[in-house]
Parts: structure tokens; sequence; C-alpha cells
């Protein structure tokens, strides 16, 4: 195979992720040529209103997906966090490269930390974990949702009177905007969402010649970790706009994984963390997602 054709979204962010994937693809099968192919989706068509307004399932995918079912695109690139669980039939998960940093990060002109932020204060994110996470933290302030590209949101944050707004450190780090970053959240707390800082590859399952083009630019550790929190969001049926979280890591050889789960306005919460051998990943995700259903999770989901 001599040519290759990525589906991405049109997005600064989006764009740069595809343009890092076409790179490594090149660099490590140097008779390869890789194109983009810019594609609309539904999330990008619609900025007016919430993510859970809109849908719950594919909102930045189902148009990628449908051009890779139909072979006018090869490869998906998608950030991670954005991939459904669920993969409509004939599609896989192929993995993905070394992992950005997964954190989410507080961007301010005002205040250094959110505890800094006065009573009352008020933070913009378009995220529903966020918002419970926030919430959940301090009961005191006034969250408004935000949408948009990254330039987007950090102009509506200097053009508007908000105290601060959440967006993930992974974007900001990629477009090299991390000197926006005030505060780094840390994942014991404020627990990101399952793929956050990843990039996903997706391909159609029959695709053999392309998921061995993939598999020498993806990262063992990075894809186990992703694959395990897929597996933890999965079990709870949650999407993109339910206040669930989830991070995998290998710290000093062992696998820990934690996981959020809330009520929308935080009242409620799930919080706990799993550590154990690398090769019990599998079980880990699961018994963790048991831990949350046990503990009352569709309960927290359906309120």
């Amino acid at each position: 195979m001599n040519k290759l054709t990525i589906g991405t979204r049109g997005s600064l962010l989006a764009i740069n992720q595809a343009q890092q994937i076409k790179n490594l693809l090149e660099s490590s099968h140097t008779q390869l040529t890789v194109d983009l192919k810019i594609i609309k989706t539904t999330g990008d068509k619609i900025q007016d209103k919430p993510l859970p307004e809109i849908g719950n399932k594919g909102l930045f995918t189902a148009e990628l997906e449908s051009e890779l079912l139909e072979h006018e695109i090869d490869l998906a690139v998608h950030s991670l966090k954005d991939l459904p669980t669920q993969l409509p039939s004939g599609l896989i998960y192929a993995g993905s490269p070394n992992r950005e940093d997964p954190r989410d990060a507080f961007i301010s002109q005002k205040w250094h930390s959110i505890k800094k932020v006065p009573k009352g204060g008020t933070i913009a994110t378009g995220s529903s974990r966020r918002k419970a996470q926030l919430l959940g933290y301090r009961k005191d302030l006034n969250i408004v949702d935000l949408r948009g590209n990254i330039d987007t949101r950090l102009k509506k944050l200097q053009d508007g009177n908000w105290d601060g707004i959440i967006m993930a450190s992974a974007a900001l780090k990629r477009l090299g905007l991390d000197a926006q970053i005030a505060e780094l959240l840390d994942i014991d707390w404020f627990t990101p969402s399952a793929g956050q800082g990843a990039i996903g590859l997706e391909i159609a399952d029959n695709r053999i010649d392309i998921a061995s083009l993939i598999n020498a630019i993806c990262h063992k550790e990075t894809t186990m970790c992703c694959s395990a929190e897929r597996n933890f969001l999965a079990k709870l049926e949650g999407g993109c706009s339910t206040p669930i979280g989830c991070n995998a890591r290998v710290e000093n050889g062992k696998f820990i994984i934690s996981g959020f789960l809330a009520a929308p306005d935080g009242s409620r919460k799930l919080q706990s963390k799993l550590e154990g051998a690398i090769g019990d990943v599998n079980k880990l995700s699961l018994q963790l997602a048991h831990e949350h259903l046990n503990n009352g999770a569709k309960e927290i989901l359906s309120s």
C-alpha cells in the first residue's frame, strides 16, 4: 500500500492531531503517502446548544465513521474521549500513539487556582463531568455552558467576565498554548474523561493492511490504559455527555485505575481507585465498574 487517506474534523486541534498521525506514519513507512480529508460532524455544525441537548452518541465521530464504512477514507483520527465505546458494526478502535497529559486545566486571567475564585464566581465548561466535579468541590460556584473550538473558548474567556474556564490540558499543549494554564487539576480529585489526552485511531475491522501500518506508531501502554478506561465506561453505559470520568496509568510497575461518577449537580458522587498487576488490566477495569454499580451508580445517573 502506497497511499492512505485520513479522515479528520476541521478544527485546529483535530487537524493538528491528524497531521501528527500523518507524520508518524510517513516516518515509519517511507514509501507511504498520507492525505488528510476534512469532514464536518454534527457536533461541529451545532454550536449554539449544550452537548447533552444535542445527543449522547457520536456527535463528533458519526460522519467520519460513515466514510470509513463506505471506504472513502482509510483511517479516522479522533480525540479518543469523543469516540463512543460502542462502535458501528465493522469498525474498531485500533490504538493510540503516546498519550499527552490527560489532566484537566483551569484557565483564568484573574486567579491562579479554582480555590482562589471568589464565592459565586463564574466558571465555564461544556462538559457535564467537569460541571459535576466543580460543584462537588465548590457548591457556591456559578457554572455556565461553553462550546466552540479552542481559540473560540479562549476568546470567550478574554471577552467575557468569567473567572475561568476548564479545558483539557492536552489540547492546549498540542497547540502550544499551555502558557494559558493557571492550574493543572489533580487526577485524584478531578478525574478526566476516559481517553482524555489520547488520539484514537479507528479503522474498518477487515483492513488488515491498515492495522499493520498503524501498529508501528501505536504506544502499547497508552493503548492498554485507554482500552481499560473504555471498558469501565462501557460497563457503566456512559456517554460523552454523562458525568463519568476514568483514568488508567502505569506507575512503578503497577497498573492504577481511577473512576468517577456523579449526579449532574455534583450532589452525589462515587470516586475510587484500584491498583494491581499490569497483567490484570481488564479484570481491574471491570472490577472498578462493578464497585460503582454496587454502590448505586445506576441510581445516581438516572437522577
